[in-house]
């Protein structure tokens, strides 16, 4: 009879669980696999019930959730304008992105998983790629002016003299490369969009290896087009990201992705005499730099 008592605590112990487990609502753009890797990973990485939803396909399911992850600046801008306040994590948004929405400081109860590599990583990365880098050059529009202090906290961190130059005239860009260039080590992409587009990255990646420079970042897509390497976060890596962030709570109100991973041209590698990039290993290493292993 004591053994059977046991059998059903236990039973009743699991349903508890499995009835507590939280439901989080994820409000998606739009079915592509990007989002069907990420609520994949999401769903293997906790006890969570997941409820996707896509805002463009009318209101919310009649659900009171626990958690709110939207995906995109857009998302998160139609979740803002719902009355509710639940505890929401906004992923998949850059820092241009939101300063174009005016969402640069978000509502108290929202936390933002930024999509754009952490600063400090990047240099880091390119201090393993470049062991003579010293200098680190910024190229910047007027309109990312507030992204330059977390450059130059990294700066400071990594023991790096950041150059930065501002450019108001797309029509100056090869002319201000050039004097950039002449005084840093590498070139550093960032999040802005207004310089780092297709029009412009053939003149940026041409200005650079002339003048025996790479480019590091911005993002994993410049890869292919000719930039050196870049720390980048997978939809899984996202996903694990945000389980992390909801079992430990930011202290602040934006983050970067704890995960990630390196990607590398090993063809400009070579072409600019590099070793070939170890992509596992240098994760490796900058995770290890940064407490995460």
């Amino acid at each position: 009879m004591r053994v059977l008592s046991h059998i059903l605590l236990l039973w009743l112990g699991l349903f508890a669980l499995q009835s507590h487990a939280a439901t989080l609502l994820v409000l998606v753009p739009g079915q592509t696999a990007l989002t069907e890797e990420f609520i994949s990973a999401l769903a293997n990485t906790g006890d969570h019930r997941i409820v996707v939803h896509n805002p463009a396909e009318g209101d919310a399911p009649d659900i009171d959730p626990d958690r709110v992850i939207t995906m995109g600046v857009s998302s998160l801008q139609w979740w803002l304008a719902q009355p509710a306040r639940t505890p929401t994590i906004a992923t998949y948004v850059t820092r241009s992105g939101l300063a174009a929405a005016g969402l640069a400081t978000p509502p108290g109860h929202v936390r933002l998983l930024l999509a754009n590599p952490r600063p400090v990583r990047q240099l880091r990365l390119a201090q393993l790629l470049v062991p003579r880098m010293r200098t680190a050059g910024l190229l910047h529009s007027p309109g990312s002016d507030a992204q330059l202090s977390h450059w130059q906290e990294a700066a400071t961190a990594t023991q790096t003299k950041l150059n930065t130059a501002e450019l108001a005239d797309v029509g100056d860009l090869a002319r201000m490369l050039v004097s950039l260039l002449d005084r840093s080590d590498v070139l550093i992409g960032i999040d802005d969009p207004q310089i780092y587009n297709a029009d412009n990255l053939k003149t940026i990646l041409l200005t650079s290896y002339t003048r025996d420079r790479v480019l590091i970042g911005p993002s994993a897509p410049f890869i292919a087009a000719g930039s050196l390497s870049t720390s980048f976060s997978s939809p899984t890596e996202m996903a694990r990201s945000v389980n992390y962030l909801m079992d430990h709570p930011a202290s602040t109100s934006i983050s970067y992705p704890r995960y990630f991973s390196v990607l590398s041209n090993q063809q400009v590698a070579r072409s600019m005499g590099f070793p070939p990039p170890d992509d596992a290993a240098l994760a490796a290493e900058l995770a290890r730099m940064e407490g995460f292993e």
